[in-house]
């Protein structure tokens, strides 16, 4: 995939190259799917599979863009915006995950997997053809962003415990 925009940076070309891995293995999965349910044949493995995917490849990188990417896009003028969109997004791919559930029917989980991979795929073209430039433009430390992305979040502190009388 080659940017066409000005200011790329090595940075921005692993970014975008992880957008289309995911994407690529996004669409496998859910092409997957859709096959399996068109042809009548069991389907249930592979719609878990398109789930796991989502929750364990997905949403981390998610949780990441806007732990990191987001919150640095944000202080623009119209970064605001953008960020919340592209959050809601992710809130809606979450969503969607979650309709992948046993029990759900074929032409249900074909339909929901056909809405994930459209999703995804503009929530991709927004970050990189929008977002990633924006950050560019302002002067942000994308080797510095990157890094960042790359580290495990923080861990969650437990909650305290009350006090008993």
């Amino acid at each position: 995939m080659t940017i066409t925009y000005e200011g790329v940076t090595e940075e921005i070309r692993q970014i975008v190259h992880r957008h289309a891995v995911l994407r690529r293995g996004l669409e496998r999965r859910s092409g997957a799917l859709c096959e399996a349910v068109e042809r009548g044949a069991p389907f249930g493995r592979l719609m878990m599979t398109l789930r796991e995917y989502i929750v364990g490849e997905i949403l981390p990188h998610a949780k990441a863009e806007e732990r990191v990417l987001f919150r640095a896009a944000a202080t623009q003028a119209r970064g605001g915006d953008l960020v919340r969109a592209l959050t809601a997004d992710h809130h809606a791919l979450a969503y969607l995950a979650g309709r992948l559930r046993p029990g759900t029917g074929g032409a249900e989980a074909a339909k929901v997997s056909e809405w994930i991979a459209t999703l995804f795929a503009g929530h991709v073209a927004k970050v990189n053809d929008l977002l990633l430039p924006a950050l560019v433009g302002s002067g942000a430390d994308l080797a510095g962003l990157l890094a960042e992305m790359r580290r495990p979040p923080p861990p969650i502190p437990a909650p305290a415990l009350l006090s008993q009388p």
